[in-house]
């Protein structure tokens, strides 16, 4: 079970540009691996255009899942801002959760802000409760 997330520095740039642009709205994104190692933050639109919940516009969705497998990576995470809480999943967050990816979430309530990363772990992708297990992020 993956306990580490490495993060290059520009994908943690982006992801947190990303999400100071987003606001006063969630930001969202996803993220791309290559080898099992972050490679690429793809930011997209909130479809939910809310402070409190993100939603990936499908569209984008599928625009990013057809670049990577044009370019022969994974989806290596999720990502999203939380305006004015920590960085941690929210109940919705667990109950939306569906994808077997890290999750990363940046909390813009203190500057700088803070970057966590979390599995969610259900054991159907339906269920609306899961166990949470942070993990730990190194910036290379």
């Amino acid at each position: 079970m993956q306990t580490r997330l490495v993060l290059p520095r520009r994908v943690v740039d982006d992801m947190i540009e990303h999400c100071r642009a987003g606001r006063p709205n969630e930001a969202c994104g996803l993220l791309a691996a290559a080898d099992g190692r972050v490679v690429q933050a793809f930011p997209m639109r909130n479809a939910a255009e809310s402070p409190v919940r993100y939603a990936l516009d499908p569209r984008e969705q599928l625009a990013v899942y057809n670049t990577l497998e044009e370019r022969g990576w994974e989806l290596g995470g999720v990502f999203h801002s939380h305006t004015r809480t920590a960085a941690y999943p929210s109940p919705t967050d667990v109950r939306l959760a569906g994808e077997d990816v890290p999750y990363v979430i940046v909390s813009l309530a203190s500057e700088p802000p803070e970057l966590r990363a979390f599995r969610i772990c259900k054991q159907s992708w339906l269920d609306d409760t899961g166990e949470i297990r942070e993990l730990e992020v190194t910036i290379a």
